[in-house]
Formats: C-alpha cells, structure tokens, sequence
C-alpha cells in the first residue's frame, strides 16, 4: 500500500468509527492530526485496523485537561523528568522521594537534579516565576532560554532572591543542606530559606540494546504536572507501561494520563524548535512595546493554550515576528499546530508564513482569535534554512496578536 493511500484508508477508518472517537488526539509526523484510541508500542501503534509506524507518533493527548499553573513542590530528574512532590533526603548515595503520582521513590543520589519547595506559611513568594508550570516544563526539557539549568549546575536559589553557586550538594535534610562552595568551604543553609536547588549530574547512561528495542523515548504529562521520561513497553485500553532510567518499568492508569509526546532524543529525526537555538529572532514592534519570542511558552510567559487546546512544546511571538532557524540540509518536513494564544480572549488577527531558504511553502489566511489550532505539515526539501514569519491580519492592528507556533518541530523524511 502507498503511503498516500494508507493514510488515506486511516483516515476513513476513523471516520467510520464514531466509537473511536474522543477518545485520543494525535498529531503525526506527517503533519496531520487524528482522532482515536492508540494503543500498542515497540511494534508499532494501533489506531482502529490501522498500524502506524513507533516514530511516526509525535504527541498524543489523553485528555483536554490543562496543565497546573504552577508546581508547589517538585523534583528533577537527571535526563529531563519532573516528578510532582518532594525531595524528602539525600544521604550517601541514595535519595528518597515522595511523588504525588506514584508513591515513595528510593533513588541514587545521582539521579536528583533539582528541587523547587514552596516557602513556610506567613513568608512572601519573591519568585514566583519560578513556580509557574511553562517555566519548569522548559527547565525539565532543556529549553533554549530555560531559567533553571537542573543537571548542568548547583545553584541555591535562596527565598531572599539570594544565590549561591556552589560545587556539590553533600547531603539534604528534613532542616537543612550541607553544600560544598567554591571556596571548598562546606557550609549549611537553612532549608526552609531554599525556593529552589539546581544540582549538577553525570550524563544519562546510554540506551542498552534491551531499551533501543523499544523505540524512541517519550515523554508523558501526568494530569499532576509530572513529567516522565522513558519507553513505552505497552499502551493498553487502561494503562501505559513505561520503562525509566531512575524507576524501571511503572504501570500508569490511563486516568492519569494527560500527553505524551517524542522526547526528540538524538537519532529519532524529530527535533522541537523550542529546544533549539534561532540564528535570528527579530520583533518589530508597532508602538513601543517589545514582545522577544518565548520557547516553550506564550510570548505573555504563561503555559500556551489555543482555543481548548494545552500545547506543551511551541514557540510564543507577537506580531510582526521573524524567527529563522539552520537546517543541515537533509529532506526534511516542518510540522506545526498554529494559532493565536488563548490568554488574549479572542483579540488578535495575523498573516502567518513558513519559508524555507527565502521561499514561501506555506502561507495562511487570516488567523483570528477565537479559531482552533491550524495544523501545518509542509516539506521542506533540503533546505538549509527555516523562516517562520507573522504579520498583522486584514486589521492591520496588533492588538492581541499573541500567536503560537504550538508543536513547531523539523521531523527528518
């Protein structure tokens, strides 16, 4: 069967099968969005009677449900997961914490990235940007213009707006944490004062034989705000089964569950723009107000939202914006769920462009407020270079114009 003709058939299979329906919503590497309810995994997916290829799934969501506003408590995970819950200890080599999600986790030292704690009653938040959910999500995810750095470095983020860069973590109490600065100097710091620690890890080990078998890593939102990082063994009608590198295989209901999406690990020719640095990113403001593009957030640095639609990964911008991006000019298509952010209420109206190498492949109408999420899937042949461009709408006016390049990845052909 033809491609053209098995997406053709997967499509009128889901179309014939209202039963289907509500139940998942998928967004392939094609460059196409599909409704349904998938299950299977290393094998490949099963959407109704049709198979579709591990690597072709790029996001999955479970359910509507947007992510939290912000984490009171949370732990990061060498490798890019954030577990909903707190750091109870770190003594010698292991570590103990207690996850909302799933219960008490025994782990190596070597695993904690991070934490962020909420403050003693009756103190004043002064950070509260570092609460937020699309803050942490970028920090967990590597994000071009993350604030946090969790794994890459140790740094005390102390209540007071306070830091201290330190070289190790020596131990984390119930009441305080022993640090070893630059100085070598070993000093403790008052946990209560402590909004958020940064801990420098090893790298990730690589993939066994054993892991590569099950395909490309993903990563799951639990409707907690948790991010898991991992291989899916088995997606069941109930559950999800997902092998991790710091808790082995965990069984999630699919209650639970809010969206899973590709990891974009080396080798899985998926790449999420937001993770990656623009080689221009230019705003060119109507009055006097500066709008700089946000990776993995709203341009208004709230979680990304269109219409109904939470979208995790994307890139936020204002009108007129030009962001470019290098390609390494192997065939490649660009993939996309594109529109006007919800926090504008239905304000805004944009002309939204895709260039590759300075010639237009794509071009939309008028984008207003109130409209869904446009899917966009547009080869890019062996380009060397991507221009997402948009303009003001037919108002000639931007007001409102908080636009989402929502899921903006180049997926290798």
């Amino acid at each position: 069967m033809t491609s053209k003709l098995f997406w053709l058939s997967l499509l009128a299979v889901l179309a014939l099968s209202p039963a289907l329906i509500a139940a998942d919503d998928i967004l392939l590497a094609k460059g196409e969005r599909v409704q349904g309810e998938l299950t299977g995994g290393a094998g490949g997916w099963k959407l109704g009677n049709a198979t579709i290829r591990t690597a072709d799934v790029l996001c999955v969501r479970f359910s509507p449900e947007p992510p939290p506003t912000g984490m009171a408590n949370g732990v990061f995970i060498r490798g890019g997961s954030l577990i909903s819950g707190t750091l109870a200890a770190i003594i010698g080599d292991t570590a103990e914490v207690s996850s909302t999600a799933v219960g008490m986790l025994k782990l190596k030292r070597e695993d904690i990235a991070g934490y962020i704690a909420p403050l003693p009653a009756g103190q004043s938040e002064n950070r509260p940007e570092l609460a937020r959910y699309a803050t942490l999500l970028s920090s967990a995810l590597g994000t071009s213009d993350a604030v946090l750095q969790p794994g890459k470095r140790t740094v005390v983020h102390m209540a007071n707006l306070d830091q201290l860069l330190a070289e190790r973590v020596m131990r984390v109490g119930s009441e305080q944490i022993l640090i070893k600065t630059k100085d070598k100097a070993t000093d403790p710091v008052n946990r209560n004062y402590v909004r958020v620690l940064e801990i420098e890890t090893p790298p990730a080990a690589a993939p066994t034989p054993d892991d590569e078998r099950l395909g490309p890593e993903y990563i799951v939102r639990l409707k907690g705000g948790d991010l898991l990082r991992g291989r899916v063994v088995k997606l069941t009608a109930d559950a999800l089964t997902l092998k991790t590198t710091f808790m082995g295989e965990k069984v999630l209901e699919r209650r639970v569950l809010a969206v899973m999406f590709s990891a974009a690990a080396p080798g899985s020719g998926v790449t999420w723009l937001s993770g990656v640095k623009p080689a221009k990113s230019v705003h060119v403001p109507m009055f006097d107000s500066e709008f700089p593009a946000r990776m993995d957030s709203s341009v208004g640095r709230h979680d990304m939202q269109i219409g109904t639609l939470p979208i995790e990964r994307g890139i936020g911008v204002h009108s007129k914006s030009e962001i470019e991006f290098a390609l390494n000019g192997q065939p490649s298509r660009f993939v996309a769920l594109a529109g006007i952010d919800a926090s504008t209420k239905g304000r805004g109206q944009v002309i939204a462009r895709v260039l590759a190498d300075g010639k237009e492949v794509w071009k939309s109408q008028a984008i207003a407020g109130n409209d869904e999420a446009q899917v966009i899937g547009v080869d890019l042949g062996p380009a060397k270079t991507l221009t997402l461009v948009v303009d003001y709408g037919p108002d000639g006016d931007d007001s409102g114009d908080h636009f989402n390049w929502g899921w903006a990845a180049v997926v290798g052909k």
